[in-house]
């Protein structure tokens, strides 16, 4: 709930079959939905479940909590830790001699303005 008041809500969330986030007996409904599935529901937001016994789904959330659990203690706060995580530390999936960060991607990656508005729209109004 804090993370949603402070970054809104997701569209979807990727999960494993953990018995928390999804009812092992979800295939047939015998015990009914998680307490997070019901949440989720109510909140509107999609559960995607990874596949059974195919690690690579959720390699990168997996990779991120290893990392997280090795040098947090690093670190004053969570948020300084995610600032190093996102903005700072090279990551392997990236060109590491680029020093390419999650961030550096995501703004590589991220529409150009050109793209978000077309000027032609500005026409239709008023």
């Amino acid at each position: 709930m804090k993370a949603i008041s402070m970054y809104g809500k997701p569209e979807e969330i990727l999960s494993d079959h953990g018995s928390t986030f999804y009812a092992i007996e979800s295939d047939t409904r015998d015990k009914g939905l998680t307490e997070f599935e019901k949440f989720l529901i109510k909140e509107k937001v999609t559960l995607i479940v990874d596949r059974v016994d195919h690690p690579q789904t959720n390699g990168k959330v997996e990779k991120f909590f290893d990392i997280f659990e090795k040098k947090v203690k690093f670190f004053n706060s969570v948020d300084e830790f995610m600032n190093w995580y996102n903005f700072i530390m090279p990551h392997g999936a990236f060109d590491i001699e680029r020093l390419e960060t999650p961030a550096v991607i995501y703004y590589q990656r991220f529409p150009k303005r050109e793209v978000i508005m077309d000027p032609s729209f500005l026409d239709n109004i008023g």
